[in-house]
């Protein structure tokens, strides 16, 4: 009987962590400078989409904390790592001007900042919407 479970339990996650996986392809993530990185999305331009993609750099690649602070360090704007499109720059060094004291998840104001685990998260929430 606990064998059953186990495999109904077991069937249950696949599909999530599939879904997970498959929006991690749906954006790049280029190394600009030393902590300065730009995300890439290959569709939509909402905020989340941007800060999905960082939280997922910043955790899975670069192996930081679920608290780690990352910073907008630029904009919206043309694309380093792949000329012609649009990326947001990202690092975990707050710019010069310092943290923006915002309630936002805007990705056009510098100094605005998530935690990992904040910016991680619009992953899950991309997911239950596409």
């Amino acid at each position: 009987m606990n064998m059953i479970k186990a495999a109904l339990l077991a069937g249950l996650m696949v599909p999530g962590q599939m879904a997970l996986a498959g929006y991690a392809n749906n954006f790049k993530v280029y190394p600009i400078a030393s902590n300065v990185f730009e995300v890439v999305v290959k569709s939509g331009r909402a905020p989340g989409d941007y800060w999905c993609g960082a939280g997922d750099y910043v955790i899975s690649q670069l192996s930081r904390p679920s608290n780690e602070r990352i910073y907008v360090w630029r904009g919206r704007g043309a694309s380093i790592g792949e000329p012609g499109k649009t990326s947001v720059q990202f690092s975990l060094t707050p710019p010069q001007q310092g943290e923006v004291n915002s309630a936002s998840n805007t990705v056009d104001l510098v100094g605005n900042a998530l935690s990992s685990a904040q910016a991680w998260a619009y992953c899950a929430d991309r997911t239950v919407r596409d």
